[in-house]
């Protein structure tokens, strides 16, 4: 039977991890279901929980055991790693193979919006751009850059120390002023979440073999957008920036059905009003917490 001992201290540990994700991430999904929690504040706690808590319960001292294994734990998962599959393979083989694949996507997710990130040109741009993007709080001395993209492509960089905005020559024409405000404002929103998201983002890369925190992560990068959304358009219709998410739909590429879909299910949550911060009890979200905290570390 493969045992703890079989493998090294940091296998041991990412398996842990992963095995707490996938039962965290399994309690969640149903309670999240049950409970109907539509997107907001509730819902990017669940999922910060979801990433971040596996790597504490799998942290506690004296778990790699075999004693504690065989005789303490509510759940030992090595028997379940040793069950044959075949003349020479075991469960862990599969288990090596989904994380390596993970491992290879995440490289995949990271590498391509690198090569495909906004060019910049030296042009100037125009002074109703500068208007829009320094009369937001916090942005007096934004950087605003043009891009010679022909696509509506809109980023903002920086957090709110050292803001840079980029927006495409093809946005400038295919957007209105007031859609343009629009779209610049939910980049400003961006500025909120720089922190939280630059650490969550390490937090995934340390996961980059576990599926489970792969999908939270994205699942948290659309909360995010979402947020941003509800931000940028705070007493004025929905709608306008539905549209304005329409036309930057049209404009992605076919071959990037990752963003398409993420465009599709923003416009679907804006028109629907399907956003609740306080859809759960703050009470009740740190009860679970500690639940888990206390649940989890005898599941090895």
């Amino acid at each position: 039977m493969t045992t703890p001992g079989d493998l090294h201290p940091l296998l041991t540990y990412a398996w842990q991890v992963g095995l707490h994700s996938w039962v965290l991430g399994f309690i969640l999904y149903v309670w999240v279901r049950r409970a109907h929690v539509p997107s907001g504040r509730t819902k990017r706690i669940l999922l910060v929980l979801l990433l971040v808590l596996p790597l504490v319960t799998a942290a506690i001292p004296g778990r790699a055991s075999v004693e504690f294994g065989e005789r303490i734990a509510w759940f030992n998962s090595w028997r379940i790693l040793a069950v044959p599959l075949g003349h020479r393979f075991h469960l862990l083989d599969v288990v090596l193979l989904i994380s390596g694949l993970s491992i290879l996507l995440t490289l995949w997710q990271e590498l391509r919006p690198w090569h495909a990130r906004p060019h910049t040109t030296d042009e100037p741009p125009p002074d109703s751009l500068l208007a829009i993007a320094r009369t937001l709080p916090g942005w007096e001395d934004c950087r605003v850059m043009l891009s010679p993209s022909e696509s509506i492509v809109l980023a903002s960089t920086g957090g709110r120390r050292r803001p840079k905005l980029i927006v495409s020559k093809g946005a400038l024409a295919a957007l209105s002023a007031e859609e343009l405000h629009l779209a610049i404002a939910h980049e400003h929103a961006h500025g909120r979440f720089w922190t939280e998201s630059h650490a969550l983002f390490l937090v995934r890369l340390v996961q980059c073999y576990n599926p489970i925190a792969l999908w939270a992560f994205r699942e948290y990068c659309l909360e995010i957008e979402v947020a941003c959304d509800a931000q940028a358009v705070a007493g004025r219709d929905p709608q306008s920036l539905a549209r304005v998410l329409l036309k930057i739909y049209q404009s992605t590429d076919p071959r990037d059905p990752g963003s398409r879909s993420m465009l599709r299910k923003r416009v679907d949550i804006l028109l629907a009003h399907d956003l609740n911060d306080a859809a759960l009890p703050a009470a009740t979200i740190a009860a679970a917490a500690v639940v888990m905290l206390l649940v989890l570390p005898w599941v090895v």
